[in-house]
């Protein structure tokens, strides 16, 4: 039994989901299916130009790891614009990181003068939370 793929981190995902030949209706072509992390990888390498080690470092995977799946992604690429295809992209194994995921909001309890931090986009509210060390309701945001 195979192991299971470990997750890739993506910070992004792409602006569209297909490209096709021009003047081709998409249901009469061929496709060939992209996965997100290969699209990622190809946007760190060849868009953003960093090197294997900084774009395996962002997506969470070893450098042996991220040449395969840029090469993968290459070789699909080049297939679909050599041979006429489409390119969807769908699936794979990743997870979307948060764009603010090392922005941190503070709060402070009024009641016992607690102060700790929390990421943005957790959805919590700080109306709607409770102090960790007093358990009072009395909480304020600090900026």
């Amino acid at each position: 039994m195979a192991r299971p793929h470990k997750e890739r981190r993506i910070r992004q995902l792409p602006p569209v989901d297909h490209y096709k030949p021009v003047g081709v209706p998409l249901r009469e072509l061929d496709e060939i299916v992209l996965t997100f992390e290969e699209m990622e990888a190809l946007r760190l390498v060849d868009c953003e130009q960093l090197d294997m080690g900084e774009a395996a470092e962002s997506m969470a995977v070893s450098r042996p790891t991220l040449h395969r799946i840029v090469n993968k992604a290459r070789q699909k690429t080049a297939t679909a614009l050599w041979q006429g295809k489409a390119l969807r992209i769908e699936g794979g194994s990743f997870r979307l990181e948060h764009p603010n995921h090392d922005r941190l909001r503070r709060f402070a309890c009024l009641a016992c003068g607690h102060q700790w931090s929390v990421p943005y986009g957790t959805g919590q509210r700080g109306r709607d939370m409770a102090c960790p060390s007093c358990q009072a309701c009395q909480v304020q945001r600090e900026e």
